[in-house]
């Protein structure tokens, strides 16, 4: 099963990341101009496009994708998807568009944090026509038609080119990933920290505006619905500020990013209840670490 039904309006798109599921969704907003909020890997598009079919809308129906944020686990099948989108207008942050029409840089950068190997698994992102991209501000609005209507704002500290949305009738938040990750199964939240742009105070800052406009629940891309949108907030901004903190302790040390992770992982595990993390929940703890010390080591 690729579509999972949120609501009437919204259904959860399993993109089965690396071919796992329950790790990176992206989420479909029916309408009379449907619009696809993130899309995942490329190497996954096509679990994107069962995922649309399953929930009965045709890839020319779509009007608008909305990769959240450039990184390629939102935005890296973008490109590819719009072949199949003839219709289809992109909405993304004016810091991202220059990587979605020209993603050499971005990959370059995926390159040295995650090496080639890993890569290869998740695909190279196609370049975005930039006719076909409009850039957002600290906020813009879209109408679906027949009432359904969304808010895109600004949402940076995990990536300065973030943007969040809100479904106005529902106050349903499409958080991108100012919150942490909830796999399911895990009761632990892991801090979504990576590199090479993460900043503590624009996160919480973030954690704070969107805390404002009152969600009714989180759409979270790791992974799902939430309704306990209170806990989620909180837990994500304790975490953030107290991983910073063990992790700068850490760094001091002279560890290494492996050793970093290492340590950092046996927390998780407890809280998680668990013998031992899966892997794509390790990947996510060494990426978040991997963020702090590039952080420190810029500003510390």
């Amino acid at each position: 099963m690729y579509a999972m039904k949120v609501s009437d309006r919204v259904y959860l798109l399993d993109t089965y990341a690396i071919g796992v599921p329950g790790t990176v969704g992206a989420y479909l907003v029916k309408g009379p101009k449907p619009a696809l909020v993130d899309c995942g890997y490329a190497s996954s598009y096509e679990n994107v496009l069962a995922g649309l079919a399953e929930a009965g809308v045709k890839p020319s129906e779509v009007r608008y994708v909305i990769p959240t944020h450039v990184h390629l686990d939102h935005g890296g099948a973008a490109g590819r998807l719009l072949r199949e989108m003839p219709n289809a207008e992109v909405f993304a942050h004016e810091r991202g568009v220059p990587h979605l029409v020209d993603p050499t840089r971005l990959v370059e950068s995926s390159t040295r944090v995650f090496g080639k190997a890993i890569m290869d698994l998740y695909g190279a992102p196609e370049p975005v026509p930039a006719d076909r991209i409009t850039a957002v501000g600290k906020e813009a609005h879209l109408d679906l038609g027949d009432g359904v209507t969304i808010t895109m704002m600004h949402s940076p500290g995990h990536a300065p080119h973030q943007i969040s949305l809100m479904l106005d009738g529902t106050k349903a938040l499409l958080t991108a990933d100012a919150v942490g990750i909830v796999y399911p199964g895990m009761k632990a939240l892991i801090p979504t920290t990576p590199p090479p742009s993460f900043n503590p105070s624009e996160l919480v800052a973030t954690i704070g505006t969107l805390r404002q406009t009152t969600p009714s629940e989180l759409l979270v891309p790791h992974f799902g619905t939430r309704k306990d949108v209170q806990w989620v907030f909180d837990k994500t901004a304790e975490l953030v500020l107290k991983w910073v903190d063990e992790v700068k302790v850490l760094w001091k040390q002279k560890m290494t990013l492996d050793q970093a992770a290492e340590e950092m992982e046996k927390g998780v595990t407890r809280d998680a209840g668990m013998g031992d993390l899966p892997i794509y929940a390790k990947v996510s703890v060494r990426t978040s670490v991997m963020g702090i010390m590039h952080y420190l080591d810029k500003n510390a």
